[in-house]
């Protein structure tokens, strides 16, 4: 019997009063309502498996099946069932029960499906090996085997809906009971073999197979990007210069991108038509994805490497939407009309149903339909990220609001992404589902709302976003973007620390800030609450780094005190290293093993008697750090496990242990050796001397002095604490304005822009040509008041910092040049001594030898704009004589 819902009936007649009613009328009656309902369900609710259904299998083979409630895609509506034996309050006495548990089949027989034909269970002409299962309750031992007796390792149970129409009995005119044909509803339930059910059923069900994604979830990962941990330890600095860093992230890149071109070539085999992804954009993505270690130029290569994370960043957010990716709009009639799945008996594995319909919901009442959508979107948004990368897309700095922990779409849109409308309305499904696309955030605002807050988001209260993005720096000088981080974080009330480091300027305080917090790392920002760390070389920002918590560059109470070095020997002899150290390089005996490591019990350790160790520490020092750096490999471990206590060093001209300590304290500390063996001696070392298994180990072996020289840390310290800040007699800021003010002018020296005008004049012929002509107009008028009258500059014109009309023509065409020393000064200027930023330097004219008359005023009042006059001697060590 054919399905029901291939043809459907559109239509039906009404009855009316004392009309003869016909078979064809009747039948069409009911055939329309019949098929409504079963259209309301397949349509409007969804086909397979609701639930219930579960299949179990005792040690005798006898199978149990709890009751459940499935949808066929010819809309019958399926339930386990058995006979009743006294039905009279039914039409037909063969009513069926289906208020039950479960039912157990203990026997079994062969069925042939020779009424219904069942196309499914068809293998050419012939029909595929069915067993049916008979419940324990309708056993005939004479007809039924034993389910013990079947080997069921390879079954499949099936749920199987027999429909037919039974063929009418011959009737008389005058007694035909049986008149018009039955239509027949055996509810059966099999076992088929997993081949048959893999090669011939369900090769017919497209539903099954397209949604059969179980074992392809479980082939794909979840990837992830390497993380890049800066170091500055002996032979492993990745921090000594930026080459070494974009190494470091170059290498991230590279170990990250074939796991991630495996994991989106998987996820295309598996699932590139549920994800609308043609072959040919498939092609294009895996081809991106394979350049992304195309490291011909290293500049902003953290932001490939913030690439990289945002493309895994979307897989595994489109491979958590996969599961849910299981809706059927128009369920196909012929999937699995009169059949259901229920599993294997023996399922291959157990991590995921095997062989089993799942519950495939019509999108009215889900939101499943939501969810394809969504990994749909997802998918486009790859391709765009891919397509619109850009590492020269910044402009100015811009602070940006964001998220630390959620999928890529609440978070703000990096400044390495064009963004376009396409972009825009793929960045955040939900705000394009909603209609505010225009309200994500980002760098680029071009396309944001024009009047919206997103314009300015750092104006507003934005309680859930919890990091802030910091752009469009890369490349620029590092003290104006440091200056300009601080502004905004004033101006704004933002909570992040902000440091900035060079790294040949500064290589030792990073490497020793990089050693006290390894958590540093790249996130195009900070958390709020955290330290953004700008790193700069040669004068141009190259990266940034962030911390979770607020950090400074000194650290400590930075107390004063006397400090007393003693140097000592060492419980090991030079020789003793050295020959243990090199033992890594002659061939290794096969008697025993040969020691990897040097080491070194830490037996006691107390500073003024408090002790820093509870229990013997074992330092384990590789051998092959001993063969690079003999003590110092010793050293450095100490060091590094003890940071809050004694300093240790090694004088290599001496060849002593040295041990630094605050004067009036006290301390010991006992070592054993223990690389071969373990019953060597402990030696004690304290401001007492040397001892060995606590007897006195040579004399005179300990040689002591006071350090009393300079310590910058200390002061450097001490300015941090009682420093006065914003105390400058321009009323500026200082943060090392005054610094950079004089970097910039003693830059500008060298400029092959200046040609012949000198950055300090010393004569009248060396001014720049726009002032000439006022310079010699003065002189005229003033000797024309007195020809003995004593003239002579002093002011900014012979210290160097002088603006001419020149400089305000070169600024003009390049006002965002951060390199540019002109610029900058120019820039500096303005902010450190409240000028006018393109206002030419007054002349500073000093009459000398004369007192203040009337007579000058008409001067004075000429050139007022141009020049100030002082009747004094002139100050400045570079002031000469006109």
């Amino acid at each position: 019997m054919k399905s029901k819902l291939l043809e459907i009936t559109p239509q039906y007649n009404s009855f009316v009063d004392d009309q003869v009613l016909t078979s064809h009328q009747l039948n069409e009656f009911i055939e329309y309502f019949n098929e409504q309902d079963r259209l309301t369900r397949v349509c409007l609710s969804g086909v397979g498996l609701v639930c219930g259904f579960t299949v179990s299998i005792d040690e005798d083979n006898s199978i149990t099946i709890s009751q459940g409630c499935g949808i066929t895609t010819d809309g019958d509506l399926l339930k386990l069932q058995e006979d009743v034996e006294e039905a009279s309050t039914k039409s037909t006495m063969d009513s069926k029960n289906i208020l039950l548990e479960a039912i157990t089949y203990s026997h079994y027989k062969e069925f042939e499906d020779d009424k219904a034909n069942y196309t499914h269970f068809k293998d050419g002409g012939s029909t595929i090996d069915l067993v049916e299962l008979i419940p324990e309750s309708l056993v005939d031992e004479e007809e039924h085997e034993p389910l013990s007796e079947l080997d069921v390792s390879d079954k499949v149970v099936v749920l199987y809906l027999e429909s037919y129409q039974k063929e009418p009995s011959i009737c008389t005119s005058t007694n035909c009971d049986n008149q018009g044909q039955e239509n027949v509803q055996n509810l059966k339930v099999l076992l088929i073999s997993k081949d048959d059910i893999e090669d011939v059923v369900n090769p017919q069900d497209a539903i099954f197979t397209k949604h059969n994604v179980f074992e392809a979830m479980s082939n794909l990962s979840e990837t992830a990007v390497p993380k890049v941990v800066l170091k500055g330890g002996f032979g492993i600095s990745n921090i000594e210069d930026y080459a070494d860093m974009a190494d470091a992230f170059e290498y991230a890149i590279t170990e990250a991108k074939s796991p991630l071109h495996q994991a989106y070539t998987d996820l295309f085999n598996g699932f590139g038509e549920i994800l609308a992804i043609s072959n040919g954009d498939q092609n294009t993505v895996l081809n991106q994805i394979d350049d992304l270690d195309d490291f011909s130029d290293d500049d902003k290569i953290q932001y490939r490497y913030d690439l990289t994370k945002d493309l895994s960043a979307s897989h595994n957010e489109i491979l958590e939407l996969l599961l849910k990716l299981k809706t059927e709009c128009c369920p196909e009639v012929e999937a699995f009309p009169k059949h259901l799945l229920l599993g294997c008996l023996f399922p291959s594995q157990d991590a995921y149903p095997e062989l089993r319909h799942d519950w495939y919901p019509s999108p009215t009442n889900t939101g499943y339909e939501a969810y394809l959508k969504k990994a749909q979107s997802l998918m486009q948004r790859v391709m765009l990220l891919l397509d619109n990368f850009n590492l020269d897309t910044q402009e100015n700095l811009e602070i940006t609001p964001s998220r630390t922990c959620q999928v890529l779409g609440p978070k703000a849109i990096p400044v390495y992404y064009e963004v376009d409308e396409e972009l825009l309305h793929y960045w955040d499904y939900d705000k394009t589902f909603n209609l505010k696309q225009a309200y994500n955030l980002s760098y680029h605002k071009n396309l944001l709302a024009p009047t919206g807050w997103v314009q300015k988001p750092l104006e507003v209260t934005l309680d859930c976003h919890d990091f802030y993005r910091i752009e469009g720096h890369f490349g620029s000088e590092p003290y104006t973007i440091y200056d300009e981080i601080k502004q905004i974080q004033r101006d704004y009330g933002l909570d992040f620390e902000c440091l900035l480091f060079d790294l040949k300027d500064d290589a030792t305080d990073f490497k020793s800030f990089v050693k006290d917090h390894p958590s540093i790392s790249h996130r195009a920002g900070t958390p709020a609450g955290g330290t953004y760390i700008l790193v700069s070389e040669d004068q141009q920002v190259v990266a940034d780094f962030c911390l979770s918590y607020k950090a400074s560059v000194t650290e400590g109470s930075g107390g004063c005190c006397t400090l007393r070095e003693c140097s000592y020997p060492w419980i090991s002899s030079l020789k003793y290293l050295n020959n243990l150290s090199r033992s890594l390089k002659g061939t290794q005996s096969v008697n025993k093993p040969m020691p990897q490591n040097y080491i070194l019990n830490v037996v006691e350790y107390t500073i003024n008697g408090e002790r820093l160790i509870n229990t013997t520490v074992q330092l384990v020092i590789p051998l092959w750090q001993i063969f690079n750096r003999r003590m110092h490999a010793i050293t450095e471990a100490l060091n590094t496990r003890f940071h809050e206590g004694i300093v240790f060093d090694y004088n290599e001209a001496e060849k002593r242990f040295l041990i630094t300590y605050a004067k009036d304290d006290t301390f010991k500390i006992r070592f054993q050796e223990a690389t071969v063996t373990s019953d060597n001696p402990t030696y004690t070392y304290s401001p007492n001397g040397l001892f060995r298994n606590n007897k006195i180990y040579r004399q005179r072996m300990m040689t002591c002095r006071e350090l009393r020289n300079y310590s910058p840390d200390f002061y450097k310290n001490l300015q941090k604490q009682l420093a006065p800040v914003d105390k400058d007699d321009d009323y500026g800021a200082y943060d090392e304005k005054w610094r950079r003010w004089q970097d910039y002018r003693d830059a500008m020296v060298d400029m092959d822009f200046f040609g012949n005008m000198p950055r300090y004049i010393t004569n009248i012929n060396e001014f720049p040509m726009s002032i000439r002509p006022t310079l010699d107009n003065i002189l005229r008028d003033l000797r024309a008041i007195d020809q003995d009258v004593a003239l002579a500059i002093d002011g900014e014109w012979v210290d160097g910092v002088w603006l001419s009309t020149e400089m305000i023509d070169h600024y003009n065409q390049q006002p965002n040049n951060t390199h540019d020393p002109i610029v900058l000064f120019m820039k500096l200027r303005a902010d450190l001594h409240n000028k006018a930023l393109k206002r030419e330097t007054h002349l500073s004219i000093y009459i000398t030898n004369k007192d203040y008359s009337t007579a000058y005023d008409t001067v004075i009042e000429d050139y007022k704009h141009d020049a100030d006059f002082f009747f004094a001697p002139t100050s400045g060590p570079n002031a000469f004589t006109l």
